[in-house]
């Protein structure tokens, strides 16, 4: 399943360059999540490390390694939970976090910045919620000694 390619985004955005920058730093941010696919992780590893240590851009490791999409054997299961929820929203919260057109946002990793911890925030509230639902379990309250019993 293709979730979104830089092609959707060409006629908004003018160029190639500007059209890569939303869907790169959603990349970015799955790579630095650990939300990439083991096999995409190795097939392209020093791209995936050179995006961790900022060397590179999510747009560069999207176009190199992910040939310009992102889709479904882009990332791990968690992933493509997180991906297939949240994604339809995603040029919706670029617009509100960075206002007006989100083609002129710069690619770098200041802006990448403001745009992550939103995703973060989503993500995190999925794992919590997954934990609450886990801890109703025998295993995970034996895992988490400090969860009170209900």
């Amino acid at each position: 399943m293709i979730y979104d390619d830089i092609g959707h985004h060409l006629a908004a955005a003018g160029t190639f360059d500007r059209a890569a920058v939303p869907l790169g730093m959603y990349f970015a941010w799955c790579a630095n999540l650990q939300l990439l696919d083991a096999h995409f992780v190795d097939a392209h590893e020093t791209l995936v490390i050179r995006v961790r240590y900022r060397e590179v851009t999510g747009a560069e490791l999207l176009v190199a390694g992910g040939a310009g999409r992102l889709d479904d054997s882009h990332l791990n299961e968690e992933g493509r939970d997180f991906t297939a929820a949240h994604y339809p929203d995603y040029m919706s919260e670029f617009r509100a976090t960075f206002g007006g057109d989100p083609y002129a946002v710069r690619d770098d990793w200041a802006h990448y910045d403001q745009i992550a911890p939103v995703l973060t925030r989503k993500l995190m509230q999925e794992r919590a919620a997954a934990d609450t639902h886990a801890a109703h379990g025998t295993e995970a309250r034996h895992r988490r000694w400090w969860w009170s019993r209900r």
